[in-house]
């Protein structure tokens, strides 16, 4: 019998993924096309980001590397690390998409050592998630771990984000359960499931519960795993959408036929068909097929079995031409997006290279004013220099020469005074006369 031992479900995924699985139209894009002619620098990088990410979904490779590009550019452009970082992990997501690994984990890579010299340690904890999804994905799983446990030892120095937390945990516990370490993924499932219930998230504690019980199963504790189903699946009755009912009615038959109780798988299968679309051939369709095959061979009732293995050999033809149509377009999608991305790339290259040398002009213009200035400074400076020194010897010649015309005035007065003096004690010329006469008698 094909079944399901347990399902490991994912919370975290890929920003780039996240984004294109939603729903799109072209009126959208159009609507985005239109913000990003006014959008500054910051927003212009985010709305191409997002618009890569409609394209992708609508598999325009081109249109959509184009944007990627453009977002990637105009980060470079303006100096912007963070927003860099963000398109690089959104180039990771998008080669991740068109599975093509190696190139996803080079533009994570990227993005970790933006963040890494950044010092943004929320960025660094999302790459180390993305490029553990990477390495799940690629059946990596000791990698994929690794990375998981650098994640939660960087998330444990910043500020608690429970969501984020679980999504950790969660991660955690599938690596490891996918390398038959059950105790330690029920250890990090059961972490994940009472966050979940903190934050009151109830389609995550359906996911929660259904991987603890999963494991369980997986172990072959079927009486341990079943009220974790059974919770996993009341929840998804109340909050979940057809497909994950579709799982839990599942799940539950997958362990009822296990403990050889093939009435009540079948009664399981029965509900879980209610929810699948049966016009649409999936490989969720044709596991549902089998195990009614199984169940029905198992309870002796080979009319049912044989209906279900008519059904399966129908299904096999069309899910054969559609898995062959499907891996088809991929590798077209690949060969289209490698074309586009060498195309874009060397263009890209061309337009950084243009920017490089503008800049260094810029940089040998701005060089050469700057030295022009400088010695224009310089020269003021010394100008100034030597009028300040002109100044001074003006202003010590003119204190000098008062000082002289000072010393000059004190010696005249010392003359005249002296004279005054020297005046003052000289005779008379009549004075002089008369003694004169007096001496000389009047016989002379």
């Amino acid at each position: 019998m094909i079944f399901r031992n347990y399902k490991i479900f994912f919370l975290v995924v890929f920003s780039f993924i996240s984004n294109v699985i939603t729903a799109q139209n072209p009126s959208n894009i159009d609507s985005l096309i239109n913000l990003l002619r006014h959008a500054n620098d910051t927003n212009y990088i985010k709305l191409c980001i997002k618009i890569s990410g409609e394209y992708s979904n609508l598999k325009q490779i081109n249109l959509c590397f184009n944007y990627a590009d453009s977002a990637l550019l105009r980060a470079k452009a303006i100096k912007m690390p963070t927003m860099e970082a963000k398109a690089y992990s959104h180039f990771g997501g998008l080669y991740n998409y068109i599975n093509d690994a190696n190139k996803a984990l080079d533009n994570f890579d990227a993005a970790l050592a933006i963040y890494k010299k950044m010092g943004f340690i929320w960025g660094e904890v999302s790459v180390y998630i993305n490029k553990g999804n990477a390495y799940y994905f690629c059946n990596e799983l000791s990698k994929a771990e690794k990375l998981y446990r650098k994640a939660l030892q960087l998330y444990k120095t910043m500020p608690p984000d429970k969501a984020t937390e679980a999504d950790i945990y969660n991660n955690l516990g599938s690596a490891c359960s996918a390398q038959d370490k059950h105790e330690e993924a029920l250890k990090w499932f059961f972490k994940s499931l009472e966050l979940c219930k903190e934050n009151k998230d109830s389609i995550s504690m359906a996911y929660a519960y259904n991987n603890i019980g999963s494991t369980y199963s997986a172990q072959k504790k079927y009486n341990d795993g079943l009220p974790y189903l059974e919770k996993a699946l009341e929840l998804k009755l109340k909050y979940g959408d057809n497909s994950e009912k579709a799982d839990g009615y599942v799940n539950l038959s997958t362990i009822y036929y296990s403990t050889n109780n093939f009435n009540k798988s079948v009664s399981y299968l029965d509900l879980a068909l209610k929810c699948i679309d049966t016009t649409v051939y999936n490989l969720d369709l044709k596991k549902l097929y089998e195990s009614y095959a199984d169940n029905y061979e198992s309870l002796n009732n080979p009319k049912e079995a044989n209906k279900y293995y008519k059904l399966l050999r129908h299904m096999n033809s069309s899910l054969f031409d559609k898995e062959m149509a499907a891996k088809i377009e991929q590798k077209e999608l690949m060969s289209d997006f490698s074309n586009a991305h060498l195309k874009d790339s060397l263009m890209q290259a061309t337009r950084i290279e243009k920017q490089k040398v503008e800049i260094s002009r810029s940089n040998t213009f701005r060089s050469f004013l700057l030295v022009i200035v400088a010695s224009i400074v310089v020269f003021l400076l010394i100008l100034y220099k030597r009028y300040r020194i002109s100044q001074a010897q003006k202003e010590e010649i003119y204190r000098q020469k008062l000082l002289v015309d000072e010393k000059q005035k004190e010696i005249m007065d010392s003359i005249k005074y002296a004279r005054r003096i020297q005046n003052s004690l000289m005779p008379t010329e009549k004075y002089i006369s008369r003694i004169f006469n007096k001496v000389k008698g009047p016989n002379d």
